[in-house]
């Protein structure tokens, strides 16, 4: 349920923090005193479109926060997973908050994650019901009617799983008409991925074979360069003037010096030329060795380029890299693979939709005749409604028929081949037509207020405004809609705003709405009334102009008439 809303340079409300109880809530107030905007504020937290008119003057930005308590809502948490708000999921809270900015930088968050407004819209669905004048033409919608009719005769959990049969049997026949396009085309689809594979397979393709060759071809342009280098190196360790020439002299002088001299430094100096001398011939050796392996056979750097050129040739329309395009020579084979076997696929996938459809022909069927068993008895319960709403020559019925010819594809996912038109009758001797076609505005009101008083005990609903939903109504008939109002509020929030004195007390809790002067501005202000000031609410909206005793006491009366 809601806890409290938050509203700050929201149109004419400076700043607002309103709590709200469980069971009935009202809110009362003169015309104009700003309980739309209160409205427009809660709706606003539902994913309700943001306009810049709504920051009040003289302000950069408007906030909105509404912080509810779901701890009996376990679907909303499912919801949320759905949404992709894993990190925002707490057991038993739920805070949004919207700031609309003249910049236009409005930004929404969901228990401290910032989310976009579709992900706001889809998560909030169901968590009010919004009944208001501009909200009743929904029930003239089928998958309204089919939701409400399930939800009366406990079948969400049914409809769920024939919807699940549904949307599997779609996947198949989606499936299938992909693979029916893939055969039309299949004979010239063969064709093209046969020569594009004859390509890849001609062209006898080796993992890295690029950066190979790229480190070939460089080699083999700079042949002249690496084989000057190589002879200077071998000229500075051969020559006549080399490096081993000049280490034989050193040596054989170091030699005939420790003729004349045994001592350890001379011999030390003997073996450090040795070894010198062995170093030296290890790096011609190798010298030479290089030298071997640079006869450049001819022709070979025009071989490696054009080699190259095949393969960027390649890779424009098969990778950027030749390992990509193995993978899509593998991936070509892979395709030639279904699409020779297409026709016994598409057989096969042909009987599994034909036994999926039969399946769900079958249990939609099934839902249907509950949905139609369980339309009589709702419709009765309503009719019982309206009647102490003082509607005693109304009459519903729901017309149900089901689409068991018709291809599945052109059932809808909350209907499932049901066909529904609620039908009313609202003055004797008329007959049953469609809702949209006979029902005026205050009689769609207590109809919708019937509805929600039988669905009342169903669940799953957070909250329930109803907004003026008793417009047009006066004495007992609203006295009545007052009651019926307190029922839903046994199992549901409700939140109400209301002209109506017989409605209003009935409230568990109430709040005035006033407008008046601050600082030469007209600010809305919202107010907790206690038992006095509802008793002043209420005498105000039985049409007193002077709060006199005798106001007061016919304020007194309705209050405890309404506590019988």
């Amino acid at each position: 349920m809601l806890r409290v809303i938050k509203i700050k340079n929201f149109a004419l409300i400076e700043n607002a923090e309103i709590p709200f109880e469980a069971g009935l809530n009202v809110l009362s107030g003169e015309t104009g005193a700003g309980k739309s905007i209160i409205l427009e504020a809660i709706s606003l937290l539902l994913g309700g479109r943001a306009s810049l008119d709504v920051i009040r003057a003289g302000s950069d930005e408007a906030i909105v926060e509404g912080y509810f308590d779901i701890k009996q809502l376990s679907w909303l948490r499912e919801r949320m997973k759905e949404v992709g708000l894993d990190e925002a999921i707490q057991d038993s809270e739920l805070l949004i908050k919207r700031s609309i900015h003249r910049n236009g930088k409005n930004r929404i968050y969901i228990n401290g994650e910032i989310a976009t407004l579709n992900m706001l819209q889809r998560m909030c669905e169901g968590l009010v019901d919004l009944c208001g004048q501009n909200e009743h033409q929904s029930l003239f919608k089928q998958n309204v009617q089919i939701d409400l009719l399930d939800r009366y005769a406990s079948l969400n959990a049914q409809a769920a799983k024939v919807r699940e049969q549904f949307q599997k049997t779609m996947l198949l026949r989606e499936e299938w008409e992909v693979l029916k396009r893939k055969e039309e085309e299949r004979v010239q689809r063969l064709e093209f991925i046969k020569f594009q594979i004859s390509e890849l397979k001609d062209a006898a393709l080796k993992s890295n074979e690029d950066e190979d060759l790229q480190n070939e071809k460089k080699l083999l342009q700079s042949h002249e360069q690496r084989l000057q280098l190589v002879s200077q190196i071998e000229g500075a360790l051969d020559g006549e003037e080399g490096a081993m020439n000049s280490l034989k002299l050193a040596l054989s002088k170091a030699k005939g010096l420790a003729v004349v001299d045994v001592g350890a430094g001379v011999e030390a100096l003997v073996k450090a030329l040795e070894s010198a001398s062995a170093e030296i011939e290890e790096a011609s050796s190798q010298t030479r060795a290089y030298l071997g392996q640079m006869d450049l056979r001819p022709g070979r750097l025009e071989q490696v380029q054009e080699r190259l050129s095949v393969l960027t040739n390649l890779k424009r329309k098969y990778g950027q890299t030749v390992e990509q395009m193995i993978e899509h020579k593998t991936r070509l084979s892979g395709e030639i693979d279904l699409l020779e076997n297409l026709s016994e696929r598409l057989e096969g996938l042909q009987e599994e939709f034909a036994t999926a459809t039969r399946t769900l022909k079958k249990s939609a069927e099934e839902l249907f005749l509950k949905r139609k068993k369980g339309s009589e008895l709702f419709s009765k319960s309503v009719e019982k409604e309206l009647k102490e709403l003082r509607m005693g020559d109304a009459s519903m019925c729901f017309e149900l028929s089901f689409d068991e010819e018709s291809d599945v594809s052109s059932w809808g996912p909350d209907t499932l081949g049901t066909h529904i038109e609620l039908q009313v009758q609202t003055n004797l001797g008329e007959g049953k037509k469609p809702i949209q076609k006979i029902i005026s505005g205050g009689e769609l009101s207590r109809l919708m207020l019937a509805i929600r008083r039988v669905i009342l005990d169903k669940g799953g609903i957070g909250v329930y405004l109803f907004d003026e939903i008793d417009a047009g109504l006066g004495g007992q008939t609203a006295f009545t809609v007052g009651k019926k109002l307190k029922s839903v509020a046994q199992f549901n929030q409700v939140i109400c705003i209301t002209h109506v004195p017989q409605v209003a007390v009935f409230a568990d809790h109430h709040l005035s709405i006033a407008k008046q002067m601050s600082k030469g501005r007209t600010v809305t202000t919202v107010q907790e009334l206690n038992p006095t000031g509802r008793r002043e609410e209420i005498a105000r909206m039985l049409g007193s102009e002077k709060l006199t005793p005798a106001a007061i006491k016919n304020a007194k009366d309705l209050l405890q008439s309404a506590q019988v």
